[in-house]
């Protein structure tokens, strides 16, 4: 069973145009977050024009949030995930990623 730390840690909250997200959730694998939430479907607009998911704007965009207790893992995160873009595609695609202070109550 997963177990999840509580206290004072960050709230990670990226948003990326959902082809990304498989590859930003293997990130978080490979780094042995415990646990994520993932909402696909999400429409937007933002630097890389609407995502609607309608003939007219076609595309989605996902959230994916994870809370962390390690500055040094949201800093490997963000770092990953920027190889990522930078590595695999020609035209940046639609990502923001926030680091909110939280506190895991439960």
């Amino acid at each position: 069973m997963i177990q999840h730390e509580l206290g004072p840690g960050t709230m990670l909250v990226m948003m990326c145009e959902t082809p990304l997200a498989e590859r930003l959730t293997h990130v978080l694998d490979d780094l042995d977050v415990v646990g994520y939430t993932r909402f696909s479907g999400v429409s937007g607009i933002g630097a890389t024009g609407r995502h609607e998911g309608t003939a007219v704007w076609p595309g989605t965009n996902t959230v994916i949030l994870t809370f962390v207790t390690s500055d040094e893992l949201v800093q490997a995160i963000l770092r990953r995930n920027e190889q990522i873009i930078a590595e695999e595609y020609a035209r940046r695609p639609g990502y923001r990623a926030f680091a909110i202070p939280a506190e895991a109550l439960a």
